[in-house]
């Protein structure tokens, strides 16, 4: 399969050196990158700004902005089996971008903030014969929650795991697809976590195959 991930936390610019993002480490997308090569996939990881170390074997596409991820996202779409979005896309950005750096005062200062693309339901409703897998970062009601999202986005497969997860070397993940019931993967590492993702994900490739 050729197999389309992405990774790690969006920056949404006030100014050319403030930004707004998220505590995504990008461990579980560049883990899920591991894993599919490891087994024989080919990879094209787009990837928002890490600490890690660019897995070996796949191709990389850099997407700092919600938006720049975006565009790679429909450029690469139609040369894939499967998406994997493990990406924490902002969902808001600034309605105005300064130009020049602001200035600091003592006065308040109110940020206006806009809804950015959903590029995993842009992914659901646009798929086709791809597989659409996405995650649901949740501390309240989970399973109800990633369900909703998995039905709403018109996934084949949803990850919902909590703010725990964020930056840990090992989480507890529930892995729930379209016509089959949750299973919880309890305290594991990331690595393995992400080899049973690609596992899963095979299975509904040969499903749709046969």
């Amino acid at each position: 399969m050729h197999i389309l991930i992405t990774a790690g936390g969006t920056r949404e610019y006030l100014d050319p050196v403030r930004f707004i993002s998220n505590a995504s480490s990008g461990r579980m997308g560049y883990a899920l990158v591991r894993a599919a090569i490891r087994v024989g996939h080919t990879v094209t990881l787009i990837t928002a700004p890490t600490a890690l170390r660019t897995p070996p074997k796949a191709k990389v596409i850099n997407a700092e902005t919600s938006r720049e991820m975006f565009h790679a996202v429909k450029k690469h779409f139609a040369k894939c089996d499967c998406l994997i979005m493990a990406a924490a896309v902002s969902d808001y950005t600034p309605v105005r971008t300064s130009k020049t750096k602001l200035r600091k005062s003592t006065a308040n200062l109110t940020i206006r903030l806009k809804p950015t693309t959903d590029i995993l339901k842009w992914a659901g409703q646009h798929k086709g014969d791809r597989i659409v897998v996405g995650f649901a970062l949740e501390d309240r009601a989970i399973r109800h929650r990633a369900e909703n999202k998995l039905k709403e986005k018109r996934l084949d497969m949803i990850i919902a795991n909590t703010p725990s997860a964020i930056g840990a070397h090992e989480s507890t993940v529930q892995i729930k697809t379209a016509d089959e019931h949750w299973r919880e993967i309890a305290m594991s590492t990331k690595n393995r976590t992400a080899g049973t993702i690609i596992r899963r994900v095979e299975a509904l490739n040969n499903r749709a195959s046969d």
